[in-house]
């Protein structure tokens, strides 16, 4: 079913999306479809009985850091002849999608996080800290979190490798309700491909860098030995200056969650963050 899904959604986190609302652990889901694709999608979801309600505009990404995750977009017409994605709101009951489509032309961020299933916790955090300017909400979250090191389940920063077993920001990275909904998401990828879970949770276990101008960084294969991580290869979003510092010591020293030092060089900021995944 999962590279049934892949092919028709390509992204693994937007197609797991789906599976969620097939398997009924999630009332409600929205995602982002090219407009050429559409009708495709749609026929796919009529086939399994899943009732689908579209945005009245088309979005535009912008500013994307990653080929499967952009927190930014701009609204265009519906009728523009500029290409476009569409928001597909999709559910088992009709009126649902219906009425997550119009929460959110209304802007009432809290209410349309309650109807995906959210805790009410992060829809309320969510309410409180997102605005066009300040749409990536994740070093905020950290903020939020006591220290630097949390539950894998919570990694909400690996979104931008596709990988992911949450769709919203957790208020902090220790919130209990978020940790359930991930464990819950984990069991369905267990039970349709055991691989994919094993790849997911190895994934998400990981050291990773976030900083809002120089890319984000998942260091990969990692030991910790106090407060230092010596680590294997990077992933990233961006090879900036801070990348090829990175990948050219294999090593940090965490000072705290926004400052780290590598090779004699202290990196600190609220610009940037690091957090350990467990």
């Amino acid at each position: 079913m999962i590279q049934q899904l892949q092919q028709i959604f390509r992204s693994i986190t937007k197609s797991l999306e789906v599976l969620y609302v097939i398997e009924g652990i999630k009332p409600c889901a929205r995602i982002l479809v090219f407009e050429d694709e559409l009708n495709k999608v749609i026929d796919f979801l009529n086939e399994r009985g899943i009732k689908t309600s579209i945005s009245d505009f088309k979005v535009l990404k912008r500013n994307i850091q990653s080929e499967f995750y952009s927190d930014k977009s701009i609204k265009i017409s519906k009728n523009s002849p500029q290409k476009g994605y569409l928001f597909v709101y999709l559910s088992k009951n009709k009126e649902i999608a219906e009425k997550a489509k119009l929460v959110e032309e209304n802007n009432n961020h809290y209410e349309f996080g309650l109807l995906l299933g959210y805790p009410r916790c992060c829809c309320e955090f969510f309410q409180k800290n997102f605005n066009e300017n300040n749409a990536d909400l994740t070093l905020k979250i950290l903020e939020n979190s006591n220290g630097y090191e949390f539950p894998f389940y919570n990694n909400i920063a690996a979104r931008h490798f596709d990988v992911s077993l949450l769709s919203h920001f957790p208020h902090s990275f220790e919130c209990k309700p978020s940790i359930e909904i991930a464990k819950t998401n984990l069991k369905i990828i267990q039970k349709h491909s055991k691989q994919l879970a094993v790849m997911f949770s190895g994934i998400l276990q990981g050291v990773i860098v976030y900083t809002t101008e120089e890319g984000i960084f998942l260091l990969r294969k990692y030991e910790k030995i106090g407060n230092e991580i010596i680590y294997g290869d990077i992933l990233t979003t961006a090879k900036s200056k801070l990348y090829f510092l990175l990948s050219s010591n294999k090593e940090l020293k965490i000072i705290d969650k926004n400052s780290f030092v590598v090779s004699d060089v202290n990196i600190k900021g609220k610009q940037y963050g690091v957090m350990v995944f467990v």
